[in-house]
């Protein structure tokens, strides 16, 4: 898809996945290191997936040489050399920052669990008994590296336009930002600070489960104010002959969201007793049938065998530390046509 262009990488940590992602896409990028990489081994792998790697120093001549034929540069806050580029006036330059270059916040040292911090992420994600959770993986790093590229992408098509390129600066503090959607908004128009609830989905005066126990994992489903989704879960439990006082009532009658918490924890129990009569793949092929909103949830092991999943190319094998490891396999799939 993007087989045509030329990408130099310089970044070493923060925006590393902008360049894996045009990679993926077909770019053909070059994986800049001017300095030795530490951490994680397989973090630094996959940063590196799909790039060739090159040995250079940011001030050696080859590196402009380099820039100057390329399509896009993509570069971190550790490597800001003056006048790179300048010599290629169809170079996009993008810039994955911490923060914005010219707020308050420029130059301040930020990893990802600071950035997340800083997001409000952390003050939604947990029990609202316990301390903030931190996110599996990278999160704020992840997303700049997204924005990174979308940046470049758009840039590509203001090129194709104008003949010319373009500078982006994509900040993670920001994007992190954008990926809380919900509670900046809260904040700036009603003055709410938003609180960890938990398992529990909250909506008008009290709040539903999300996650269930089944038979051999979990599920996710919630009471909602679905009707046809309602009738069709309390008539998979009638077939039980587990739907109890739920069947009793009209859905279209009732609007869950006003409920009191106590009468959802009454419904929940006999929904949450019904459910561990099940495994998530009866669960599953019951909510395709009957329309009942329920999905399962893929334990680690669950995604890797699944071969649906493999049917669709998504894994490869790949060495990572000298160990045999299965990885994603390319982003995008494209029939060329």
């Amino acid at each position: 898809m993007l087989g045509h262009l030329k990408v130099v990488d310089l970044t070493r940590d923060l925006g590393g996945y902008a360049g894996v992602m045009l990679a993926e896409l077909g770019a053909d990028v070059v994986q800049v290191e001017w300095a030795d990489l530490v951490g994680d081994a397989a973090e630094i792998a996959m940063a590196r997936r799909g790039k060739r790697i090159e040995r250079m120093a940011l001030d050696d001549p080859a590196l402009r040489a380099l820039v100057d034929q390329a399509d896009i540069l993509l570069r971190g806050p550790e490597a800001m050399p003056e006048g790179l580029g300048a010599a290629n006036p169809r170079l996009i330059d993008v810039a994955i920052l911490a923060f914005d270059p010219n707020g308050r916040n420029a130059g301040r040292p930020a990893t990802d669990l600071t950035l997340m911090a800083r997001s409000g992420l952390l003050t939604i994600v947990g029990d609202p008994d316990r301390p903030p959770m931190a996110l599996p993986g990278r999160q704020a790093w992840a997303l700049a590296g997204i924005h990174g590229a979308i940046a470049a992408l758009t840039a590509l098509n203001a090129r194709a336009a104008s003949g010319l390129g373009e500078r982006a600066i994509v900040s993670a503090y920001r994007s992190t930002v954008l990926a809380n959607y919900r509670e900046p908004v809260s904040w700036q128009w009603a003055g709410k600070i938003g609180q960890r609830t938990g398992n529990l989905l909250v909506r008008g005066k009290s709040g539903v489960k999300q996650i269930w126990s089944c038979a051999d994992g979990f599920i996710t489903w919630a009471l909602v104010d679905n009707p046809p989704m309602m009738r069709a879960t309390v008539a998979r439990m009638a077939e039980d002959g587990m739907a109890g006082d739920l069947g009793a009532i009209d859905w279209d009658a009732v609007l869950v969201a006003d409920m009191p918490q106590e009468t959802l924890q009454a419904w929940e129990s006999e929904i949450g007793a019904w459910l561990m009569t099940h495994t998530r793949a009866e669960l599953s092929a019951m909510s395709n049938k009957h329309g009942m909103g329920l999905s399962a949830i893929d334990e680690a092991v669950d995604v890797i065998a699944s071969p649906h999943l493999a049917a669709r190319g998504l894994w490869r094998d790949d060495r990572v530390d000298g160990h045999d490891v299965r990885v994603p396999g390319p982003l995008y799939q494209w029939s060329g046509a």
